[in-house]
């Protein structure tokens, strides 16, 4: 019967039924009490919902508990109350956003912290403390890692009406997740507008937040004209307490507010400090607290000789916290490299120890030391170069390409893929602006790099064979043909073969002539329709790499035609594939009336070492009529005659 009158009134679309589920849950017994609270947490109505907020500290320990658990369905009338112009009810929402740690509706506290009534600007304010205290305490025991949460120890120590803590460090982790970023967003921005009488405990809050380099809070130390860096700044330059020992160090290495950190840790005097700041640096030595204090305001762990002494003295992951501290000493940041690689040399076989320090070393500002990290480059580990390489590519040092560059050679796949992402186009301008300087053997190299660095280099460069200046795309061509790319570069070097251009036809003729998949039909395609001599010329000689016999009739008839480059290669093709005219053809082209072509017939003989005719070449040398002809027939003589004294050098010394 029960059930059934609670679900009519769930179901009723008229306020009238929150209000009689209000006066259940005011009047009824226990029993009673939690049923007319599920009926209206199942309404959802602002109206009910809103008017538990507001009675909430007249119920008993049992129904506060279960709005506890229920806190998300609270959300929007939580979001409305803490807004209300009733005053009763904004304290009592804003106290249910902090106690439900309901991070995502910190920004409504706002509003109030500027509220002209000092009781709910006070309420405001505490409702962030108490958020920036939360996320503090289960940061750091997530940190700690040695304390297992569980359900019936934290009900047991819960106060009544305290929110439900998750039964997993997962849970909690992820409940930090979600609610974080809010919660810091509030507090930087309370800080920066707000200059009432709560500045102090707003700067306490943001003072537990800033306990990790990303945090929104810490930000405002560097961030130039907010209302809260004065203050920051100032805090983070005195002793710190307790609970900020993780500010009071990133203030050091982040914000760079201490030159020189001993001065300001020997102004510290309470033994809770003391004791949080050694034990975050590790140099609490055996709970030794006044020789630690002596070492540190001496200054005598700074010589190598004593870290060295004081790293052999510990595990290698206790050893990588000795470099939290030294990052926060003052020292510089060249001194501080040498000294980290110390200590990665000795943790040389713990990944933890070497992530540590790398850690630490990414939470210095830009401009800083890089010595370090280009010494994590060289570790064996896949995980430790990759994120070294991304922190430098997000640093962005002097000549950090080359740097980075030198990789990918040996680098693992996933390291190229950084560095390809990073500097894969300057790499390949780079190249390209410096192939025409280069050797050949050295740009095949350079171009080999250039491919692994950056794998849609065959786009860029059929980009470049189709489009752009004429001699950009030769360039291009010739780098394709160089590094053996013809294959994948088919297509754009097909279409440059009908290119209105002589030379690049020419040029990609030559190219494509290296591709076993060319079919000779495209080359007696060119040879025979193409207008321009240089192409022709160019298909014969690809023609004879090729040694297809089936081209002889048109070799032949080539060899008997009007152009003297394409004649010339005509007569070297068909010596190669072992025509005995050819001696004939070379003959008649020596004889040629025309002095371009005697020239070419030079160049042809020189190149097949065809000897019998050298005869002639001696009458061309001495008889001829052009002086071109004659010094072209003499070059020849004297090359021959090299050939021959180094082939036969007794004949030199008689």
């Amino acid at each position: 019967m029960l059930d059934r009158l609670i679900n009519a009134l769930v179901a009723s679309s008229n306020e009238a039924a929150d209000d009689l589920l209000l006066e259940a849950l005011q009047l009824g017994n226990d029993r009673e009490q939690e049923v007319a609270l599920d009926g209206l947490i199942r309404r959802e109505t602002t109206h009910g919902l809103g008017a538990v907020i507001g009675r909430f500290a007249e119920l008993t320990p049992s129904i506060q508990h279960q709005v506890m658990e229920h806190i998300k369905a609270f959300h929007h009338a939580i979001r409305e109350c803490a807004r209300s112009d009733n005053k009763e009810l904004r304290l009592s929402a804003m106290k249910l956003l902090a106690m439900g740690r309901q991070g995502k509706l910190a920004y409504t506290l706002s509003d109030s912290l500027h509220h002209s009534d000092e009781t709910i600007s006070k309420a405001a304010c505490e409702a962030m403390v108490a958020l920036a205290r939360w996320v503090s305490v289960e940061t750091r025991r997530l940190q700690r890692g040695h304390e297992e949460i569980r359900t019936g120890e934290t009900q047991a120590k819960r106060p009544a009406g305290a929110a439900s803590v998750p039964t997993s460090p997962l849970s909690v982790y992820q409940d930090l997740m979600a609610q974080r970023p809010e919660i810091e967003l509030a507090v930087a921005r309370a800080l920066d507008v707000h200059r009432g009488r709560h500045g102090q405990d707003l700067l306490r809050a943001a003072m537990l937040l800033a306990d990790w380099s990303g945090s929104q809070t810490l930000a405002i130390v560097t961030t130039a004209r907010h209302g809260g860096q004065s203050l920051m700044v100032r805090r983070l330059q005195q002793s710190p307490e307790s609970e900020h020992v993780e500010a009071f160090l990133l203030g050091a290495s982040v914000g760079g507010l201490r030159s020189h950190f001993g001065i300001t840790f020997s102004q510290i005097d309470e033994a809770p400090v003391l004791d949080a700041l050694l034990r975050k640096t590790h140099w609490l030595k055996e709970h030794h607290l006044q020789q630690a204090m002596q070492q540190v305001t001496r200054g005598t762990w700074w010589g190598e000789v004593e870290l060295q002494r004081e790293i052999e003295r510990r595990d290698p992951l206790d050893a990588a916290k000795v470099a939290e501290w030294l990052a926060v000493s003052g020292m510089h940041d060249v001194s501080q490299d040498e000294r980290f690689d110390r200590i990665r040399i000795y943790a040389q076989d713990s990944f933890a120890a070497k992530l540590r320090l790398l850690m630490i070393a990414a939470r210095r500002k830009k401009g800083a030391s890089v010595a370090f990290l280009r010494a994590m480059l060289n570790e064996a580990d896949e995980r430790l170069v990759r994120m070294a390489a991304r922190e430098i590519v997000r640093r962005r040092p002097a000549d950090f390409e080359n740097m980075l560059l030198q990789l990918m050679t040996t680098a693992p796949e996933s390291v190229r893929g950084v560095i390809a992402r990073a500097v894969g186009q300057s790499g390949f301008e780079q190249f390209w602006t410096r192939f025409d300087k280069l050797d050949r053997s050295t740009r095949r190299q350079a171009g080999r790099a250039m491919l692994k660095l950056l794998p849609d280099a065959p786009n860029r460069l059929a980009k470049r064979l189709l489009s752009g200046p004429m001699e950009q795309r030769i360039k291009a061509m010739q780098i394709t043909q160089e590094l053996k790319l013809a294959e994948q570069l088919k297509e754009p070097l097909i279409a440059n073969c009908s290119d209105p251009n002589p030379r690049l036809r020419s040029k990609a003729v030559s190219v494509l002539g290296d591709l076993p998949s060319v079919t000779p039909d495209l080359l007696i395609e060119k040879l025979i329709s193409d207008s321009d001599p240089r192409v022709r010329a160019n298909a014969i000689e690809v023609l004879e790499s090729k040694g297809n016999r089936e081209m002889l009739p048109v070799l032949i008839q080539r060899a008997q035609q009007s152009i003297n480059r394409e004649r010339a290669n005509a007569i070297k093709a068909l010596h190669k594939l072992k025509v005995q005219t050819f001696s004939s053809q070379l003959q008649v082209m020596l004889h040629d009336p025309r002095s371009e072509h005697r020239i070419s017939a030079l160049w042809a003989l020189r190149q097949v070492a065809f000897w019998p005719l050298l005869k002639d070449v001696v009458a061309l040398a001495k008889q001829d009529e052009n002086l071109r002809v004659r010094r072209y027939a003499v070059n020849v003589l004297r090359q021959v005659s090299e050939v021959f004294h180094q082939e036969h050098p007794q004949s030199k010394a008689g």
